[in-house]
């Protein structure tokens, strides 16, 4: 494939909109997040008009791109194009950028903008938790995956006394399958009312071998390093889903595994109101380069499509 000629222009444009300290610092924030211009306006105390013009300028730039969230606009890092004849440059460029740290202040935003995000996902559980369970299977039917779920796990070799961690377990349907096959479970999940739930189903099916913890996912340690992480429809409720996979990085023992269930990316703008999704699905090579970036490789995956038009992605990571 010929690439694209390099002109004066291409690369005037690239140093004009890299020429700008607050053009860095939204590069720098971008690099595994997307934020939608008020968000961007708060974590750097920026007019909304001015913000918009710095957009405007990486966007024509080639450097950010927007992806459609419902109603809502967020801005990410673009993926450059292997014909680009300024890719080299680009690349190298922001590689050094991002070896410069955010500021403080910077930092004390993008916190503040993530904690922002998990109250108003906290806010709904809370407010929702009854309905929650009948919500979601209007999305994706537990039924509806099952099979491959247990396909996947058990195509994975997991030694005795392996041990397994769900993240969000909720009302978890996969506990029972997991049971069965480790040790050890830990049922992890940051509210009250949902890990009830949880206790509930434990106690029920006297699921002797489950754990239930009440914290945070971001803030869980662990004495000893788990061999599977399983993430059921818990990431698009999440408010940084990058720093997910970093996180799952430092919890998995060597050659462990990272199961991962999501909805691909859709515009069904309505599971925000009656599911309390932040994230509208994601497209399966974000996900890969999460992954990548946080030291996994990509394992065995399935694609499963619904007769209401959602698609479920399955994905295997491993370490």
């Amino acid at each position: 494939m010929s690439s694209t000629p390099l002109n004066s222009e291409t690369l005037l444009m690239l140093c004009k909109a890299l020429a700008d300290p607050l053009r860095q610092d939204v590069m720098r924030l971008l690099k595994h997040d997307s934020f939608g211009v008020q968000e961007l306006c708060h974590i750097t105390t920026t007019p909304q008009p001015g913000m918009s013009h710095h957009l405007k300028i990486l966007t024509s730039a080639g450097l950010l791109e927007t992806k459609r969230e419902g109603t809502s606009i967020f801005y990410r890092r673009a993926l450059l194009s292997t014909d680009n004849p300024i890719r080299p440059l680009t690349l190298e460029f922001l590689a050094n950028l991002d070896q410069i740290p955010l500021t403080k202040t910077l930092e004390a935003g993008r916190q503040k903008v993530l904690e922002d995000r998990g109250d108003q996902a906290a806010q709904f559980f809370a407010r929702c938790s009854e309905q929650l369970k009948e919500n979601q299977e209007l999305v994706a039917s537990f039924e509806h995956y099952a099979g491959c779920v247990t396909d996947l796990i058990n195509s994975q070799s997991f030694d005795s006394g392996s041990q397994a961690l769900e993240v969000g377990a909720g009302e978890s349907p996969l506990l029972s399958v997991l049971a069965a096959q480790f040790d050890h479970i830990l049922a992890v999940d940051n509210a009250e009312n949902m890990l009830n739930k949880t206790r509930q189903i434990v106690a029920e099916q006297n699921l002797s071998n489950v754990t239930c913890l009440l914290t945070d996912y971001a803030d869980l340690k662990l004495d000893t390093p788990i061999n599977l992480l399983v993430c059921n429809m818990v990431l698009h409720h999440l408010p940084a889903p990058a720093d997910f996979f970093k996180k799952a990085a430092t919890l998995l023992v060597e050659d462990g595994r990272l199961l991962l269930i999501d909805l691909c990316s859709h515009q069904q703008d309505w599971t925000r109101e009656i599911c309390g999704d932040l994230w509208l699905g994601f497209d399966p090579d974000e996900l890969n380069r999460w992954a990548e970036h946080a030291g996994f490789c990509k394992g065995q995956d399935a694609f499963l499509g619904l007769k209401n038009g959602f698609q479920i992605q399955l994905r295997i990571f491993n370490t």
